[in-house]
């Protein structure tokens, strides 16, 4: 029996008890309770007593840092300073031992890759206010970037051009729309099909109302509509073309993992082009003055070339 968890233990501790609550139509306190007896507790008083008032570390703020102090972050794989055969695992919450991620660990689902490249761009695309008073060096070790970035190009690699183009159609509200929702929810379908007649092969169990979306979709592939870069960023972020307007002069910045090998996405910054007007309209539709977008968004924009 485990006589100490931490903060963040605790706390994943009773978001399992809400959603105990809502599934058994129990009380909240009766929840904790159950929680607390599969842990070998008699109630979730004895649970939280036997537990440390602080972790042996956070990912965020070091217990021996101080409140003003500048706080290591660690991503999925990040391995800990100053403990070489140590590593942070986010699905977990805790430090493990290197070979955590090896087979047989129980992270079998082929995710942990994915996990750390798309924490990294989202920490690279903080702005530092959120950011605060944590950090992570830039040259961070991490035992799962090399083999994930060798995976995401070999995937990328392998990709269509199909494939790619349907990637942009996933906010359609239409049957195109809904087809590229799908491919890309299957993990199984082949990303390198280069014909209709393959893509039909593989979907046809599915019914004709998908076909019908593949051949339209096969029909628009093959002659996109080129858009200029104003109409681009409007259809992007919800906003006119005469607003977008105002964002055309705004260079994408390219973002690539920490090896520069690979861009994996473009960062568009508009805080020094969009008009105050312009500027509160996105703060409140999209929480940003930035937008990434995939390599892909360039490819039927019309005199752009990134």
């Amino acid at each position: 029996m485990s006589s100490s968890f931490s903060p963040a233990q605790l706390e994943r501790f009773r978001r399992e008890a809400k959603k105990l609550s809502r599934e058994s139509s129990i009380t909240h306190s009766e929840a904790l309770d159950r929680i607390a007896i599969r842990r070998g507790f008699k109630n979730w008083s004895l649970l939280v007593k036997h537990s440390d008032a602080l972790p042996a570390i956070s990912r965020t703020e070091p217990p021996s840092a101080s409140r003003n102090a500048r706080h290591r972050y660690y991503l999925h794989g990040d391995v800990v300073e100053g403990e070489p055969r140590k590593c942070y695992c986010a699905r977990c919450d805790a430090l493990v031992d290197l070979s955590h991620f090896q087979p047989g660990s129980g992270h079998e689902d082929g995710k942990d890759g994915d996990r750390f490249l798309s924490s990294l761009a989202r920490w690279n695309t903080l702005a530092p206010s959120k950011k605060g008073s944590r950090y992570r060096p830039a040259d961070a070790e991490n035992v799962l970037q090399h083999a994930a970035e060798a995976a995401r190009a070999a995937l990328e690699a392998a990709r269509s051009p199909f494939h790619k183009w349907l990637e942009r159609q996933r906010d359609r509200n239409d049957d195109v729309g809904d087809l590229a929702c799908d491919v890309f929810r299957d993990k199984r379908f082949p990303v390198g099909a280069s014909t209709r007649r393959e893509v039909e092969d593989y979907l046809s169990r599915y019914g004709d109302h998908v076909i019908s979306a593949v051949r339209q979709a096969w029909r628009e592939y093959q002659e996109p509509p080129m858009k200029t870069l104003a109409q681009a960023l409007a259809e992007k972020l919800s906003i006119s073309a005469s607003e977008a307007e105002e964002l055309v002069d705004a260079e994408p910045q390219e973002l690539t993992g920490n090896s520069g090998e690979m861009i994996y996405s473009y960062l568009f910054d508009f805080t020094n082009h969009a008009s105050p007007r312009l500027r509160a309209k996105l703060l409140e539709k999209h929480g940003s003055l930035q937008l990434e977008v995939g390599p892909s968004f360039f490819e039927t924009v019309r005199d752009q070339v990134v």
